[in-house]
Parts: C-alpha cells; structure tokens; sequence
C-alpha cells in the first residue's frame, strides 16, 4: 500500500509525544491507542512545534487534494479548495523550511508544466537526499533512530516517486525506470509502490516479456506482499498486480500476440465485479500530490488507479492509419464486451427488465 498521509501524521506526533514524555520502550501499546484515540478526536492536543505543525498542515492539504478535490463537481468550490490547500503548504514550508513534502506538493500545484515540474525535482533532489543521509547520521536517541529508520525516510522517497511517475508522464521513460530502481534499491520494501512506475517505464521501452520478468525477481521484496485473489490461473501469473498484467499485455500486444494479451485481459476482469466498467471507460483519475493514491490491495479502485496510471501505455497506436490503440482493443475485446453485456443483464431485472415502452 502507498503512504497514508494521515496515518503518518499521527505517527510523527505519538513519537513526538514519546520523546517529550520519555516513553521508553517505544512498544507501548497502551500510551500509542490513548494518543491514536487524541488524535482521533483532536490533533492539535499532540502539536507542539513548528515542525509538528508543518507536517500536519501538509497532510491536511494532502487529504484536500488527493481524497476529496478530485470527487468535487462544483469549479467554484474546487477553486477555492485549492486555493485552501495552496495556502496550508506555503504556511508549512514556511513554519519547516526542511519539509520537502510541503514543497514539492506546493511545487506541483503552481508549476505550468509537467517538465517544469520535473526540473525541479531534479534540480533540488540532491538536497533532499543530503538532508535525509543527514537525519540518520545524526539519529542518536531512540526516538530518533526510530523515526530515521521509518517515516523519516518517507519525503526522500516521495521525491523519487515523483521524478518517477512525472518522468514517465512526460515520456522520459530511462528517467522514470533509473529514479524508480535507485528509490528500490534505497528501499526494498518499496512503501510507496514506486515498482509500479518501473514496470510501466520498462513496457514503454519495449522490454520483453521476460525482462518484464527479471525486474520483478530483481525486486522480489517488493513484490512480496500477498493480495487477494478469487481463483488460482496460471502459476506464473497467480501473483501479479494491476499494473504488470498491464504492462505484459501491452507487451503481447505490441508483439501481436493477441491471445497471450486476451488471457491476461481475462486475469484483469476476474479482479473485481465492475472491472469490465474500469477496463471499458479507462478513466484517468489525478495524480496524487502527496504520493500515489492510497487504495487497498486488490481493490476494484486499486484497478482504475492502474489503468488510469497506464495512460502511456494505452496511448500506444494512436494515430496508425491501419491500426487501433491498445486503448481501443481494450475497450472493445470481446471479454469485456461480453462482461458488460453480463453485467446489463444481471441489472435489468432490478429496472423493470425493458429498454422501451409502448403508449
């Protein structure tokens, strides 16, 4: 799963709150739910400095604009929302000048352009990396050997996921594959799903199959987390998430191997009931600023963020005079025609089961 902003915030504080009460050791369960249940009903009982309120000030404009602008209809309020949260991260980054999340988010929503963007993330990722070599060199209590191990890693490799996905978006794919191995090989365990925007960088360098392959054992750690399945296919494919069934069938795809890209087009509709809708209407939904959207594991949302991450990839054949785009024979493969034939059909009987009515 991705970084949960909220989640995070409320850690950073209980640590905090450890450190100024001397709570030691840190596994005390009972200290860690009153303070979860304070947090609950009221974060501001556990600020106490600028840094805490910085990043507090960050997820709540994070919350605003990852989790709530995008389900919003009204301009006028989606205006003023981000307006909101614009002013909540120049009041973070001013109160923590060291918090990278505050200004990278407030870099995304003022820059015009994607590559703009993309400049300077690379232009300031040094620093950030400095300082965060920094905060463990210099982690010598518990608490902050704690924080230096955990969460406090958390910005740097929140700056690398958006050189990643950003690069990958503006079609530097070796940038987005190179910053996406560095963030794995920093952390294996891979807390903010960065492989992802590997593997979809590696399909759109026209890597094989098994290449495709040789990433995910590279990076078995990563992948190692279980998610849930409905039916057991083909052992080679049992354990593959949204986004290399993608990325294999736009391999397969570009090869002109129609049924192997089938197969695993019928994988991705066995994820969830309404996978046919996600698959038909290849929604894009927004790119998270605070990191990629957290969602749960094996998730019909899980699936939307996938596809809606692997625009690039269905882009591909767009404008071939003689052929469609993977979009295209996505939408119209008769797997998900027929599953959305089946799903109108499960529904009619509850509207009356008629398409028409006589006078």
């Amino acid at each position: 799963m991705s970084f949960d902003p909220i989640q995070e915030d409320c850690l950073r504080l209980i640590l905090q709150d450890m450190r100024r009460k001397r709570v030691f050791p840190l596994e005390n369960p009972a200290f860690i739910e009153r303070d979860m249940d304070v947090y609950s009903q009221d974060p501001a009982r556990l600020i106490e400095t600028d840094e805490d309120r910085s990043f507090h000030l960050t997820t709540r404009a994070a919350e605003m604009v990852d989790y709530r602008i995008p389900f919003v209809t009204d301009e006028a309020e989606i205006d003023r929302m981000s307006d909101e949260a614009e002013g909540m991260l120049r009041e973070a980054a001013e109160l923590d000048p060291s918090n990278w999340d505050a200004r990278r988010m407030l870099s995304a929503l003022v820059a015009q352009s994607n590559d703009e963007y993309v400049s300077y993330l690379l232009d300031a990722r040094e620093e950030v990396e400095h300082d965060c070599a920094l905060m463990v060199a210099s982690a010598q209590d518990p608490y902050s050997r704690e924080f230096a191990a955990g969460i406090g890693r958390n910005p740097y490799l929140r700056w690398l996921a958006a050189i990643s996905s950003q690069a990958l978006i503006c079609g530097q794919y070796r940038l987005a594959l190179r910053t996406a191995e560095e963030s794995l090989s920093y952390a294996p365990d891979d807390p903010g799903d960065v492989r992802h925007t590997g593997m979809f960088a590696l399909a759109k360098l026209e890597a094989t199959r098994k290449e495709l392959a040789d990433y995910r054992r590279r990076h078995a750690v990563s992948y190692a987390l279980p998610s849930p399945r409905n039916r057991r296919p083909h052992p080679a494919e049992k354990d593959l998430d949204p986004w290399s069934l993608l990325a294999q069938m736009s391999v397969a795809y570009r090869e002109l191997d129609y049924d192997g890209a089938s197969r695993l087009l019928r994988l991705l509709l066995k994820r969830s009931p309404h996978a046919a809708h996600a698959l038909f209407y290849q929604a894009e939904f927004p790119e998270g600023v605070f990191g990629r959207v957290n969602v749960m594991p094996g998730s019909e949302d899980e699936l939307v963020l996938a596809i809606s991450e692997a625009t690039p990839l269905l882009q591909e054949g767009m404008g071939a005079p003689e052929a469609s785009s993977f979009s295209t024979w996505i939408s119209q493969n008769d797997a998900v025609q027929d599953a959305l034939d089946q799903q109108d059909a499960q529904l009619a009987p509850h509207f009356g089961g008629a398409t028409g009515g006589e006078n």
